[in-house]
């Protein structure tokens, strides 16, 4: 698939935990972070020592995350998602970059929600394994390994583990 694909603070966090940046990377790269994202996934993070900090700054400088500017327009935009469905500014921020149609990897359910009403395509962390075996970035071995990462790093129940790893069996 090989797009840009913009992410909330919450995805960052799942792909570092799970040590998952280089499989992300063979699916969306780069992956786009607004100001507010990178506020809260790293500026924030070294404030409290938090051990994902490093694996984040590690996939900006590998290529993997590019942080992004918003124009005017979209830091009017982000701030009107934001106060309309009390969205934080991260998530309204990625809502504001991401064009018509377009993919924006979001993990939190009200950010979902306004997403499609957006006419945007949520995509969970988790999922982007399932993405990535059926646009052939990577294979059935490589997906299952992605998604034990992030639905470990998630947290994700046993049943909605289940349900992607039969996604992935019935796919392609």
């Amino acid at each position: 698939m090989d797009q840009e694909v913009p992410a909330d603070a919450s995805s960052l966090i799942y792909l570092a935990k799970a040590e998952a940046f280089e499989l992300a990377g063979r699916i969306a790269r780069p992956i786009l972070v607004p100001p507010s994202v990178w506020r809260e996934a790293v500026v924030s993070g070294q404030e409290v020592g938090a051990p994902e900090v490093p694996r984040i700054l590690a996939a900006e400088r590998e290529g993997l995350l590019q942080r992004v500017q918003l124009a005017e327009s979209e830091i009017r935009l982000a701030g009107t998602i934001a106060t309309r469905h009390r969205l934080g500014s991260g998530e309204s921020e990625v809502l504001a970059i991401t064009p018509l149609g377009g993919w924006a990897i979001v993990d939190e359910g009200r950010a979902t929600r306004v997403a499609r009403s957006r006419g945007v395509v949520p995509i969970s962390t988790v999922f982007l394994s399932v993405l990535g075996y059926t646009s052939g970035d990577l294979d059935v071995d490589e997906a299952r390994e992605f998604l034990d990462r992030t639905a470990s790093a998630v947290g994700l129940r046993a049943d909605a583990l289940l349900a992607l790893e039969r996604q992935l069996r019935r796919t392609k």
